[in-house]
């Protein structure tokens, strides 16, 4: 069964992403969908389990949180 999750950018973020995704000439949905979610799942080891960890929604470092960097 599909899910669906609402994804907040900081607009400095957004306008990163954007430009990448312009550079490549696709949209910030398919950079969003075949670039950036396959490969935080795989830096975060959540392909092969089959299963997605669960996550709190309090932030463990919030300042860490506030400065992720792209690294697309």
């Amino acid at each position: 069964m599909p899910t669906k999750f609402m994804q907040s950018l900081d607009p400095q973020v957004y306008a990163e992403l954007r430009k990448i995704a312009k550079d490549r000439g696709i949209t910030m949905q398919e950079l969003i969908r075949a670039v950036i979610v396959p490969d935080w799942m795989r830096k975060d080891g959540s392909t092969g389990s089959g299963r997605f960890p669960r996550r709190s929604r309090t932030a463990r470092n919030a300042s860490k949180r506030a400065r992720t960097r792209i690294t697309v």
